[in-house]
């Protein structure tokens, strides 16, 4: 994950003023995320993986004030951004590789944005979710919200098109849209939406449900039961 680190540091200063010309709705996404937790205590233990720059957490965070969150991300540049973005709450910040680091701590809810398609192969991304599965405490909720791989070529020539079509509605210049794609080609490794219900299931989670989906981008998760 080294190469990965270094990916993320480098894109830390302008991580927030790109996503949105990216990342197909990320407002209704992150907002199918938040909405997905349950509001059945007022102070729930909260994991964020891969919290990148705290956009999540800061949600999180506004409809949940007593929350206490946990921010787990392997770039050092990302978490400064968290920090400054979340000094006005109580927040834990973790920098390490969540592939390969124990979650020591038992969570209400684990959340992940744009971060688990990192994992390369589906066998990797089971010993995840077990791994995820073992972290919560009996009633907890995983959702996650990420890229996923089309089901058949079509869908995914579509997918290319509709991101190329809200890049350029954004007015974002040709080179910079390649660059994303090159990028996206060397770090990402998505999986199909039915692959990664499956694991959870395999896994033993339970009351699996896909919260949102738009083309490319889905919400999706389960509960500990």
């Amino acid at each position: 994950m080294a190469n990965l680190k270094q990916h993320f540091n480098n894109a830390a200063e302008e991580y927030d003023s790109q996503i949105n010309k990216t990342v197909l709705c990320y407002d209704d996404m992150l907002d199918a995320l938040v909405n997905a937790i349950p509001d059945e205590k007022e102070n729930p233990r909260i994991l964020d993986l891969g919290c990148g720059t705290g956009n999540v957490s800061l949600r999180i965070l506004e409809k949940f004030p007593n929350a206490k969150i946990t921010c787990f991300d392997i770039s050092d540049k990302m978490i400064e951004h968290a920090k400054e973005k979340l000094q006005d709450y109580d927040v834990e910040f973790v920098i390490g590789d969540f592939t390969i680091i124990d979650i020591i701590d038992k969570y209400d809810v684990i959340v992940s944005s744009l971060a688990l398609h990192h994992i390369k192969t589906d066998d990797e991304k089971k010993h995840m979710y077990h791994h995820i599965y073992e972290a919560l405490d009996e009633g907890g909720v995983f959702y996650n919200a990420d890229v996923i791989k089309a089901n058949s070529n079509y869908n995914a020539k579509l997918n290319h098109k509709i991101e190329n079509e809200y890049m350029q509605s954004k007015q974002l210049p040709e080179d910079e849209m390649q660059n994303y794609h090159d990028k996206r080609d060397d770090n990402d490794h998505p999986a199909t939406l039915m692959t990664h219900l499956r694991l959870l299931q395999e896994v033993g989670f339970k009351e699996i449900d896909v919260i949102w989906k738009y083309y490319s981008n889905a919400v999706y998760g389960a509960a500990k039961k």
